[in-house]
């Protein structure tokens, strides 16, 4: 018998598969309005291409520190009231997760994902071949059963969730940080935040953890905030002892980050970088009052009600049979995600994504229209 025929995948990935976004996107025509990937579709600031371009002509591309470039780390530090050596650079802010994740579980931990959150996270556990256990948000995507939280915690070794929120947009709030900090406190349950969102917010800056909850690990990025989701640059943010533990699994998936992105990552973290990120927020606030006066005229065919968060480029629109809707807008030309890839709690909805050029959004409107 040859290897090939003999070949059978690994057992730690056989009960994963493409994300349902991935799937849909797949379905759909070549020229489709991708409304459905969790990425900017704005161009990207002049400034950071000009930057780049400066950097690379001034510059020698080589490793780096497996841990990141020290200016760079630094620079996290400073925007997030944290050391240098409590910071690890990533490629991206899904790297982030898998290390941390990798890095803390063993075969057969519990590990406590909120239900709807980010598809990467259950998936990630699983081929860690730890034990996932839902957290329900209330129907509204805005309240917690705290009852059922401290049930469901209970032996739980770690929880991750994205904080504001992907799909639900759920912040934080001085009251609900301050029970959830009491709830893991009393598992003892070790907190990972995705905060990937936290700069694209509409009315009031989202409240971080990260004063409520003691030996936080706290993940991030710049694919959102300032337009560099191909420049796959991300961190993590944790107490010393863990991002050395960090730092060693990151060497052996994927040795060091890239160097023209770290070198403008630090650029994007200055004054005038984050001057850039917060154009970035307008533009996609401006989009996000567009779409409610929108909607506010006429909803889309087959649409019954809307979800629209404090924060991040989504909106949620709650449809009899999402699946077979989102079939249908890709035969027509715009491509949506069920709510059911995020958890059960968004089986009825829809996740769109807002964040693209205003022309493509009013065009992908009226094909939903």
């Amino acid at each position: 018998m040859t290897f090939a025929a003999s070949w059978t995948e690994a057992r730690r990935l056989q009960s994963i598969e493409l994300s349902l976004i991935r799937q849909v996107m797949q379905s759909a025509p070549p020229n489709a309005i991708n409304l459905a990937l969790g990425e900017l579709g704005f161009a990207m600031p002049s400034a950071l291409k000009e930057q780049a371009i400066r950097l690379l002509n001034e510059g020698n591309p080589a490793y780096t520190p497996n841990a990141g470039l020290p200016e760079l780390r630094f620079a996290v530090a400073e925007t997030h009231k944290a050391l240098p050596e409590e910071v690890l650079i990533t490629n991206g802010a899904e790297e982030a997760v898998f290390i941390a994740l990798l890095s803390i579980l063993n075969p057969g931990d519990v590990i406590a994902i909120p239900d709807p959150d980010y598809t990467a996270y259950p998936a990630i556990a699983r081929i860690l071949d730890a034990q996932v256990r839902r957290l329900p948000f209330g129907e509204n995507f805005t309240t917690i059963d705290w009852e059922n939280w401290e049930r469901l915690l209970a032996g739980c070794k770690v929880i991750i969730l994205s904080a504001p929120s992907n799909p639900s947009g759920f912040c934080f709030s001085d009251e609900t940080a301050t029970r959830f900090a009491e709830l893991v406190q009393r598992h003892s349950t070790l907190v990972i935040v995705d905060e990937i969102y936290s700069r694209l917010w509409f009315d009031e800056t989202p409240l971080s953890l990260e004063t409520y909850i003691p030996n936080l690990i706290r993940i991030g990025g710049l694919s959102k905030s300032h337009l560099l989701s191909g420049w796959r640059l991300g961190w993590i943010i944790a107490p010393q002892r863990l991002c050395l533990s960090f730092t060693k699994a990151r060497q052996y998936i994927s040795t060091c980050s890239n160097w023209l992105s770290q070198k403008l990552a630090t650029f994007a973290l200055s004054d005038e970088g984050l001057q850039l990120a917060e154009s970035v927020r307008l533009q996609l606030k401006a989009n996000r009052d567009w779409l409610r006066c929108c909607f506010s005229v006429a909803l889309p065919a087959r649409i019954n009600a809307l979800h629209f968060p404090p924060a991040t480029p989504y909106i949620l629109m709650k449809t009899p049979e999402p699946l077979p809707y989102c079939q249908q807008a890709a035969q027509n030309g715009v491509v949506l995600v069920p709510g059911q890839a995020f958890g059960q709690q968004s089986q009825g909805w829809v996740r769109l994504n807002f964040g693209v050029e205003i022309k493509m959004l009013n065009r992908a409107i009226e094909l939903l229209a």
